[in-house]
């Protein structure tokens, strides 16, 4: 059985210390005005959140998660092209996450969820090793200033928290438009021997389209008409 959806009275805090151990949110967000009802497609993490196998319904066997999804463009995209797949979008802003979850009810797929947390602990305290098929994580806030570097999810401890939660030969889709922040990225996870980047299956997945891996995202789309140049990086489990 499914997590109940919380009540409004509830949701109204949306204070999760989860969320907060590794520094204050990058951002708030804030309920949009015509957000449609999230209703059981969103789950707020609290203290102790579900865990991935309370999260994800039989039948489904391959199941993927967005760290930081928005608006969640790419997960409804996602649940499109990939009806086979479950797909968790975990984001740490109460408000994107509710207007992602409106969406998503909204276009009747069941296949996939929004959860309120940090991604990063959800991966390492609710989510049983191997379970996963991919981790999508695009745009992460860079955090630019040298006294907040250590607040990145690429820091040195997260490819032993992504191996572990991946299957052998599962993979970690990553974008991002930073230059700086793509380098530690291809440092931290090429210097990991639980992984190793797979240009064929970058080629791979962006030749599939939507929804696949990479697109559509709200900053990819900002980010393309603006000239930017994107950085997309495929890193393949090594497994045990």
């Amino acid at each position: 059985m499914l997590p109940a959806p919380m009540t409004a009275p509830e949701r109204s805090p949306a204070w999760n210390p989860r969320m907060h151990q590794g520094g204050k949110l990058s951002f708030r967000g804030r309920q949009q005005d015509d957000a449609s009802d999230p209703g059981d497609c969103l789950v707020f993490g609290g203290q102790d959140p579900p865990t991935l196998d309370e999260l994800v319904p039989a039948p489904y066997r391959r199941v993927e998660i967005e760290i930081g999804p928005g608006k969640g463009a790419f997960v409804l995209a996602a649940t499109a092209a990939k009806p086979d797949t479950f797909l968790l979008g975990i984001e740490a802003a109460p408000g994107y996450a509710s207007l992602a979850a409106g969406k998503l009810r909204a276009s009747g797929r069941r296949n996939g969820r929004f959860l309120v947390d940090n991604g990063k602990l959800y991966l390492q305290d609710r989510v049983a090793a191997g379970a996963l098929d991919a981790v999508h994580v695009y745009f992460p806030d860079p955090w630019p200033k040298r006294r907040h570097q250590g607040r990145r999810f690429f820091t040195d401890d997260v490819p032993a928290v992504l191996a572990r939660a991946l299957r052998p030969g599962g993979h970690l889709y990553v974008a991002t438009d930073n230059a700086a922040y793509a380098g530690q990225i291809a440092r931290v996870l090429g210097a990991s021997p639980d992984f190793v980047r797979d240009e064929a299956e970058e080629r791979r997945v962006q030749a599939l389209g939507p929804g696949h891996a990479f697109s559509p995202t709200n900053f990819e789309r900002k980010y393309e008409h603006e000239g930017r140049v994107i950085r997309r990086y495929a890193f393949r489990s090594l497994g045990a």
